[in-house]
C-alpha cells in the first residue's frame, strides 16, 4: 500500500497520473485507488503508438472508472520528423521533450490554473528496472516538468505490479501478451532486438512507414546539400542508429535482418544500448530490457 507524503497536505494537491498503457503506470493508478487518493489520468499521444495500445487505453477507462485525458503535441511523430528533416537520436532525443513532456506540461498548467491546487505528476517508475532508476528519489521537482513529480512505486517489484493488476481484475496490455517487453512508441528508436523482430512480423505497415521516411528524409537532405553544401553533416537519415561497435545510420531493413539473428550472430552489436534518460526517466514509457532472445 502506498501513502501520500505526509509533508504535503493532500487537500492542497491534485495528483495527475501519466498513463502509457503499460503495466507500471496502470499499477500506479490502481495503487492510488487502493490508497483512496483521487487522481486525474493523462495520456501523451505521440501518434506513434501501436493500435492495440489505443484500444487498451479505452479498456482502462472502463476498468478505472474515469476518463483518461489525451494530450497531443503540435506535430505528431511523423510530422515532426518531416519538419526537422531528421529522426530523434541518442544525442538529439527531442521526441520525449516535444511529443510528451510539453503536451503534459501544458495540461498540468491548465489544471493548476483551473483547480487552484498544486498539481503533482504521478509516474510509474520503479528502481528495479535499471541502475539509473534505482538512484531516483520518490519525490522531486525537476526543471523539465512543471510542478512536483511523485514516484510512489519506486521500490515496488514486478511481482507487486502484477499482483495489483490481479487484485483488481485488470488485464495488462496486449503488447505484453504478444511478446513485447515494453509499451510506448511503436517502435522506439531504442527498441530491443526482440521487439524489432516482433514489430516486423506483426506490423509490417509500420516498417513500411519507416522505410518511406528514411528514403524521403535522405532525399531531402541530399537536395539541401546540393543547394547549400555541408548543410547536413550526415546526409543519410535512418530511424535506428548503430551501437558502439557499429556506429552510424542503419537502414530499417538491415535492422530487421539483424533482429532475426540468434545470440552471437554476425550483426549482433548493431543497435545502441537504451539511454538512461528521456521518456524512461519520467515514466512516460518503459525501457527495453538489456539483451535479447
Amino acid at each position: 500500500m502506498i501513502a501520500w507524503p505526509s509533508k504535503h497536505p493532500i487537500a492542497e494537491f491534485l495528483p495527475v497520473v501519466s498513463l502509457s498503457g503499460g503495466k507500471d503506470s496502470t499499477a500506479t493508478a490502481l495503487a492510488l485507488r487502493e490508497a483512496e487518493i483521487p487522481a486525474v489520468y493523462v495520456f501523451a499521444d505521440t501518434g506513434w503508438e501501436a493500435d492495440s495500445t489505443y484500444i487498451h487505453l479505452n479498456y482502462l477507462e472502463t476498468a478505472l472508472g474515469q476518463p483518461i485525458h489525451r494530450v497531443r503535441p503540435a506535430r505528431s511523430m511523423v510530422e515532426a520528423i518531416r519538419h526537422r528533416v531528421g529522426f530523434p537520436s541518442r544525442v538529439q532525443r527531442w521526441c520525449t521533450r516535444e511529443l510528451k513532456i510539453k503536451p503534459i506540461n501544458h495540461f498540468l498548467q491548465l489544471l493548476d490554473a483551473w483547480s487552484g491546487l498544486h498539481v503533482v505528476n504521478v509516474v510509474g517508475v520503479r528502481a528495479q528496472e535499471s541502475r539509473s532508476r534505482a538512484t531516483l528519489p520518490e519525490w522531486e521537482e525537476p526543471e523539465e516538468l512543471d510542478g512536483c513529480l511523485w514516484r510512489p512505486l519506486i521500490r515496488w517489484t514486478l511481482e507487486e505490479v502484477i499482483a495489483i493488476h490481479n487484485r483488481h481484475g485488470v488485464e495488462v496490455g496486449p503488447l505484453y501478451r504478444a511478446g513485447h517487453e515494453r509499451v510506448g512508441c511503436y517502435p522506439c528508436i531504442f527498441a530491443a532486438k526482440e521487439e524489432i523482430r516482433l514489430v516486423a512480423e506483426r506490423a509490417p505497415e509500420r516498417v513500411e512507414v519507416i522505410r518511406q521516411l528514411e528514403a524521403e528524409i535522405t532525399a531531402e537532405r541530399s537536395a539541401r546539400n546540393v543547394e547549400q553544401p555541408g548543410r547536413h553533416k550526415h546526409e543519410r537519415a535512418t530511424f535506428f542508429q548503430g551501437g558502439r561497435l557499429n556506429p552510424g545510420p542503419v537502414a530499417i531493413d538491415d535492422v530487421i535482418a539483424w533482429s532475426r539473428t540468434v545470440r552471437g550472430g554476425r550483426q549482433l552489436p548493431l543497435i545502441a544500448e537504451p539511454p538512461t534518460g528521456g521518456c524512461f526517466r519520467w515514466g512516460l514509457c518503459e525501457p527495453p530490457r538489456k539483451g535479447s532472445k
